[in-house]
């Protein structure tokens, strides 16, 4: 299945204001398919993915911060530092679509035509 669809399908489950914890588990699950495609891997977990993206000091700082956020465990309060993971995973996947989704050149398009 491509991984856009699978984003797409995850992002459906959510019910907005029903239960904060499947919400911030469907938040993790579309973040780590597009690190999957961000890093190149098919590796199951995506927790992996999303920590490994939190300790990666090579992409941008708001990026990481939101794989942080997505990452931490909630408190004794049952809080999470993520007040909207839906948020912090579609910073992620903007990120990773701008990344390995090839752009088109409209001007070598124009030209091949000719």
């Amino acid at each position: 299945m491509n991984w856009q669809l699978q984003i797409e399908n995850e992002l459906r489950r959510v019910q907005p204001n029903k239960n904060p914890g499947r919400t911030r588990t469907i938040a993790r699950r579309a973040a780590g398919v597009a690190l999957q495609q961000f890093y190149s891997t098919d590796f199951a977990n995506f927790f992996v993915v999303i920590q490994r993206a939190a300790q990666d000091k090579n992409i941008p700082e708001p990026v990481r911060q939101a794989a942080i956020r997505l990452e931490a465990r909630i408190d004794e309060n049952f809080k999470s530092p993520s007040v909207d993971p839906i948020g912090d995973a579609m910073l992620i996947v903007e990120f990773v679509k701008k990344k390995v989704t090839p752009q088109r050149n409209i001007d070598a398009d124009f030209c091949n035509k000719k």
